[in-house]
């Protein structure tokens, strides 16, 4: 039987489910950055006061902190479902996050990560994503990847770390990526050239990839969680060092970290069933890794961190995910357990001579970039002061004109754009206007989405069908097939659908067919029992990712209840 060796500290109730969480340093403060299916990036400080949040046009999936310029505060990095990529600077000051840099990736941001990958003082942005690449931007200013990697399904988790194989005398920095398909890769970038230097194929869904020594022998392990319900633990080579089973769910979030005090690392888990498990090594180069308490929660955890308390180095559990709220959990043994004198047998890999003096980039001069296409519309706007060329620019930003049409069709109906009316002297033709006396003012954003409403003097169409006939006439550069590619999409005002009722019947509903072959009849199936197909479709997403429901590709094919 294990015992209870964890205290509880805080818990906290979320708008919405909670898909990432991750601490943003600056200074001697911590600040608690999280997100999800509402669209939005939320900012908490240690009061547990909400200071700030950043509205998104799709579910915020994963994100990562880090210190970028220098400044002693972190820079955080955010992936969103509608293919968005975005970094955003704390202001510390004025307690806000701020957008630095947008990427418009076709399909869902899944991972991203950072660091110095190619060894020359500068740090790489990663990302990978559901179009099965991997991208790497060389600094917050580029406008396109330096290098793309292509895989044969999603990729869906990508980690950074020190490695040392067993041939080579100095370690390395690598980037590790994992895929749907189970595939996992080490890449080393050398004298700013790409390598692979090794690929292994697990054959079940890779949710989450760790870099950290447990077997306590001074090196590096790879830590992986899969969907085949185990945490593997592999050597720098990819080979299999242990295979820890994790009955009741899906590893879905791995943490490794000391939260003991004990100078040894733990492994700590979120699952799909909820259950949070803490595994510990209390020997020195052992394999014996053990459970060492776990706690459980009603729904699936989705991502798992740490911040510090007031005492030093005393580590905090932080998680959240489907069940709408983020929980604090320490350590009862923190300080009890005999310190490990645990050998270092790998350096930090040296950082190119020729770069290493490099000024570090002042982000304060970086121009801000709006997080989601309401606040693209009102830049526009406000530095213009007119719609023309409105279309283009945002079709040049990587949004589809059903995007573009839907948005302004909502901003008019909340009267949140303002049309000039031009009055014509009766004397006067049209092509001899004078201007209009009545000054137009510019709509200006107002904070945490709340958008003020103006009169419309008159409006140039009102009417949806209209509008998107008006829309459809100016130049289009968006390739047919980039419009087709499915994205988290619903108006500003709808909430996803967490009723228990939907849920039931879609559970239900397979009960009762077994296997459903497509998707398309799959939501059709559950229109016609009085739901509406974005409620529908949000559901089934959020059941696949609980495990609940699942896709086979093999026969049967189709969707089915998982046994």
């Amino acid at each position: 039987m294990i015992r209870k060796r964890y205290q509880l500290n805080w818990t906290f109730e979320c708008p919405d489910a909670v898909l990432t969480c991750s601490v943003m340093k600056c200074k001697d403060k911590n600040f608690l950055a999280f997100g999800g299916h509402d669209k939005t990036l939320y900012l908490m400080d240690e009061e547990m006061n909400i200071i700030d949040d950043r509205v998104f046009d799709g579910w915020c999936r994963c994100s990562y902190p880090i210190d970028l310029d220098g400044d002693g505060c972190d820079e955080i990095l955010v992936g969103a479902g509608d293919g968005n990529f975005m970094v955003l600077k704390l202001n510390a000051e004025k307690k806000k996050l701020v957008g630095l840099m947008r990427y418009k990736s076709t399909k869902k941001v899944i991972c991203c990560i950072a660091g110095d990958l190619t060894r020359d003082g500068n740090i790489e942005l990663i990302i990978g994503s559901e179009d099965k690449t991997i991208k790497i931007f060389d600094s917050i200013e580029a406008k396109e990847p330096k290098f793309i990697f292509y895989f044969d399904s999603w990729v869906t988790a990508c980690a950074l770390g020190i490695i040392k194989l067993p041939n080579e005398k100095k370690s390395l920095y690598g980037l590790l990526v994992g895929t749907k398909s189970g595939v996992l890769q080490l890449i080393h970038i050398k004298n700013n050239f790409p390598e692979i230097l090794w690929n292994r194929n697990f054959s079940s869904q890779i949710n989450t990839i760790q870099v950290g020594d447990v077997t306590n022998d001074g090196l590096n392990e790879i830590i992986l969680g899969t969907d085949d319900s185990t945490i593997k633990i592999l050597n720098s080579e990819g080979e299999h060092v242990k295979e820890i089973k994790v009955e009741e769910g899906r590893p879905i979030s791995v943490l490794i970290a000391d939260i003991d005090g004990d100078k040894a690392l733990e492994i700590i888990t979120g699952c799909a069933d909820g259950s949070l498990k803490v595994f510990h090594n209390p020997e020195l180069n052992s394999k014996d890794i053990e459970l060492k308490w776990k706690t459980k929660i009603p729904t699936s955890i989705k991502h798992v961190c740490y911040l510090t308390g007031n005492e030093p180095d005393l580590k905090h559990i932080v998680f959240g995910g489907y069940d709408r709220t983020i929980r604090n959990v320490t350590d009862f043994e923190w300080g009890q357990k005999k310190i490990l004198n645990i050998p270092q047998m790998i350096d930090e890999p040296e950082i190119s001579e020729r770069k290493k003096d490099l000024a570090i980039e002042d982000l304060t001069d970086i121009k801000e970039v709006p997080t989601n296409i309401r606040e693209h519309i009102f830049k526009i706007l406000n530095e213009k002061g007119y719609m023309k060329d409105l279309v283009k620019e945002l079709t040049d930003l990587g949004y589809n004109q059903e995007d573009i049409s839907n948005e302004l069709d909502i901003m008019s109906t909340q009267k949140s754009i303002l049309y000039e009316k031009i009055v014509y002297p009766v004397w006067s033709l049209p092509g001899e206007e004078i201007e209009g006396k009545e000054e137009v003012e510019v709509p200006v954003e107002e904070q945490k989405v709340s958008v003020k409403h103006m009169v419309i003097e008159e409006p140039i169409k009102t009417d949806k069908e209209k509008l998107r006939v008006a829309l459809s006439s100016e130049p289009e550069k968006v390739k047919p097939t980039e419009q087709k590619v499915p994205v988290e999409k619903e108006t500003p005002t709808e909430k996803v659908s967490t009723g228990e009722s939907l849920k039931d019947v879609i559970i239900q509903h397979l009960s009762d067919q077994g296997v459903i072959a497509t998707k398309p009849q799959f939501i059709n199936d559950i229109i016609v029992k009085g739901f509406d197909k974005s409620s529908i479709e949000k559901e089934i997403d959020s059941l696949r990712e609980q495990g609940i429901i699942t896709y086979s590709r093999t026969k049967p094919k189709g969707w089915s209840l998982v046994k």
